[in-house]
């Protein structure tokens, strides 16, 4: 009998435990959601020209590049961007605050040519533009 409050203890904390996760992810997920401007490559080009947008449904926008574009959050550290018919790219993120986004693309699958390549490629940081 005297173990009961400590189970009664470990069950009430990995309640709260659990509450907390599911807390940060949805954060997460919203803290992608708005406009960003690049500000930073890791080669010294920057192109003014170079946003992204993530919506609240899946859509994203990349200008300058066109088609239609969704992405997905996988890990708290993980996102793809989807460009319907033609392919996807995969990232680390690096870093994601309510004014930085900061990824690395790790893996570029195109479609019609059957390519799926790992990339080790440069670091982009961003700096939001919009919560919208």
């Amino acid at each position: 009998m005297k173990q009961m409050p400590f189970y009664l203890i470990m069950l009430v904390l990995s309640l709260i435990y659990s509450c907390e996760n599911k807390k940060q992810s949805v954060s997460i997920d919203n803290l992608i959601v708005g406009k960003w401007k690049i500000v930073e490559y890791g080669s010294g080009y920057v192109n003014a020209l170079d946003t992204l947008g993530f919506y609240k449904n899946g859509k994203a926008d990349c200008p300058p590049e066109t088609g239609e574009f969704t992405y997905r959050l996988i890990k708290p550290d993980s996102l793809i961007i989807y460009n319907k018919g033609f392919g996807e790219q995969h990232y680390k993120i690096l870093k994601l605050s309510n004014d930085s986004l900061i990824k690395r693309i790790r893996r570029q699958r195109i479609y019609a040519d059957s390519i799926d390549e790992p990339v080790n490629g440069e670091i982009e940081k961003y700096i939001r533009v919009t919560d919208n």
